[in-house]
């Protein structure tokens, strides 16, 4: 199967329904509820093996980790369960697979089954095709996949600590200072005039 004919067979999804702004808050507040454990309640467990070999081949495991050592696959599913409404739900998991479909006619095995130089080879392909383009109001399945591999994995303790210099707000919080009469306090722009400003 040509590359172009799986994109064009590809599931569409809702763009604002799924990187609305609550994303990032959804996902925090997901940290608690998330676990090593096999329990699944969405995808079953090819799915959800599936989304873990497209994660790691997304973000693999280097001196830093893999997508699924920072339990991205288990992000997922909690989404699907507890974030996302049931048309989204719905056309996610026709898009996993679909594209389980789609990767068994192009090479002949499952993307499991596929070695690592393989699957980063097929996934190669469907990126260059899918990412370079700008979408609108519904994006394909797969662009919806890789950014939410992408915003869970940072947005993970893993993917942050280990990948970024993360630096947490220094020092507790000093609301009574001294004021030297010496000192000047700084002003911006917006506050050096009496005249009252216009908000835009």
């Amino acid at each position: 199967m040509k590359r172009r004919e799986a994109i064009r067979k590809t599931t569409w999804i809702l763009k604002s329904a799924v990187f609305g702004p609550g994303l990032v808050s959804a996902l925090y507040g997901c940290q608690q509820k998330v676990s090593d454990s096999d329990d699944l309640a969405v995808l079953n467990s090819q799915q959800h093996n599936l989304a873990k070999f497209i994660a790691d081949t997304i973000l693999p495991r280097t001196d830093t980790p893999s997508a699924s050592d920072a339990l991205v696959p288990q992000f997922l599913d909690l989404l699907l369960k507890d974030v996302f409404d049931e048309e989204v739900k719905e056309h996610f998991i026709a898009g996993l697979n679909q594209f389980e479909v789609d990767c068994k006619s192009s090479t002949g095995k499952s993307f499991t089954q596929l070695d690592q130089q393989a699957r980063n080879e097929y996934l190669d392909l469907i990126d260059r095709e899918v990412m370079a383009k700008a979408y609108d109001k519904h994006i394909p399945f797969y662009f919806t996949f890789k950014q939410l591999t992408i915003t869970i994995y940072f947005s993970s303790e893993r993917g942050v600590k280990q990948n970024l210099n993360y630096m947490p707000i220094p020092g507790a919080f000093q609301g009574d200072i001294s004021l030297d009469p010496s000192d000047k306090i700084m002003l911006g722009n917006q506050m050096s005039s009496h005249e009252p400003k216009q908000h835009l």
